[in-house]
């Protein structure tokens, strides 16, 4: 650090080269992401209320009272209006929370166990491996669902928590919920539902006309579900969320925090300071869009996953992994061979997109930042790619 500070600027042009490199949504190329642009209000908003610290609720009221109100229309959105909850730095975090809960909540449990889909999302491994939990992957059948009967066969007296996803990371699938929810109903095993990303995607879907199983609240066993604003919520990146059914759950395995200048209260958080802007911003976001503008947004994300879908059937050598649920796409080989050579050389032009060795297949997430004439030219370098590499 010099010793005299720069002039704006100055430090506006430095920042600008040095951030070159970085991808933008608005490029059309960030086709594997599951994160878009926040929209424009949300930044405004955001930016007005940035000191807004939620890790000390008592000096922040209002904020705390506008948390408590989204979580009661989310509620609504997830099939029960009487959950409790928080936001969190995102979908990581509200996991953690759920298996330290799950965890928790058996005691009794020597060796506690969670069971998960081997679809599961990356930070269960992570929750189980800071919290000393053992993690039973179910094995997936031909068609990327889950194997009810291998679920089942996992579950033994050291369960302390199941795990079912609503939207999978690798295809945006969505697990037999209801189905599991009948497995350990009255088992005293605690039921939690990944809905990171289908969390702002499904309601929404439903309300469209798609054919949606049963995946939250609704379904009687469901304790507890992780949904992302930053993700088809357009939040501020990073904002997650928890939201749990039984309220005398924070009294049984919350932190107290003693010493704080707004008073003493209870929080799930793995974090202390909490920062209120996202929230402020996500709350100005449903009251901004509302039910109908969200379920525009989900209405366009289909119409081109649909589009994209199309466009992949007609190329010969490349296949679906599976028909789109929601808007994710998964792109394999008709042969059985890697999918590598065409990441890689989708990459070299560019083409930012996931890829997932063990299922073999790329993923392309038709956010809102995605459109037509993106997804016209991927296709045309992907259908290159697949000719040259004579699939």
């Amino acid at each position: 650090m010099q010793e005299e500070g720069l002039e704006k600027r100055e430090i506006l042009n430095l920042l600008e080269k040095k951030l070159e490199k970085d991808f933008s949504y608005d490029s059309g190329f960030i086709l594997g992401s599951m994160c878009t642009e926040p929209l424009d209000i949300a930044k405004e908003i955001y930016i007005k209320y940035i000191s807004k610290n939620l890790g000390d609720p008592g000096l922040f009221l209002g904020t705390a009272a506008l948390e408590e109100e989204l979580i009661f229309e989310i509620g609504a959105l997830f099939g029960n209006r009487n959950i409790i909850g928080t936001f969190t730095t995102g979908g990581s975090e509200a996991n953690l929370i759920a298996m330290r809960i799950a965890r928790n909540l058996r005691s009794d449990i020597k060796n506690p166990e969670v069971v998960v889909p081997a679809s599961a999302h990356i930070s269960f491994d992570k929750a189980a491996d800071i919290l000393n939990l053992k993690l039973r992957k179910v094995k997936l059948m031909d068609n990327f669902q889950v194997d009810l009967n291998h679920f089942e066969s996992l579950i033994n007296k050291n369960t302390c928590a199941v795990v079912e996803v609503a939207g999978t990371t690798s295809l945006g699938l969505i697990d037999p919920v209801e189905e599991i929810g009948k497995l350990v109903e009255g088992k005293n095993i605690f039921f939690h539902i990944d809905a990171a990303f289908g969390g702002f995607v499904l309601p929404f879907l439903k309300r469209l006309g798609y054919q949606i199983p049963l995946w939250d609240f609704s379904v009687k066993s469901v304790d507890s579900i992780t949904a992302d604003p930053h993700k088809m919520g357009l939040g501020i990146i990073p904002s997650g969320g928890f939201f749990i059914k039984d309220a005398l759950i924070l009294q049984k395995t919350g932190f107290e925090i003693p010493y704080l200048a707004g008073g003493n209260f209870k929080h799930f958080h793995i974090v202390g300071t909490r920062p209120g802007g996202p929230i402020i911003a996500f709350w100005v976001i449903l009251k901004y869009l509302g039910i109908n503008g969200f379920n525009e947004i989900i209405r366009k994300c289909m119409k081109n996953t649909e589009y994209l879908a199309q466009r992949i059937s007609e190329i010969n050598g490349i296949k679906l992994a599976v028909d789109p649920i929601m808007n994710v796409i998964g792109i394999t080989t008709e042969n059985g061979d890697s999918i590598c050579e065409i990441e890689k050389a989708l990459r070299n032009n560019n083409w930012m997109l996931g890829k997932f060795l063990d299922l073999n297949l790329i993923r392309v997430v038709i956010m809102p930042h995605v459109k037509r004439e993106h997804l016209s030219n991927f296709v045309s370098d992907l259908e290159k790619i697949v000719k040259k590499l004579k699939l």
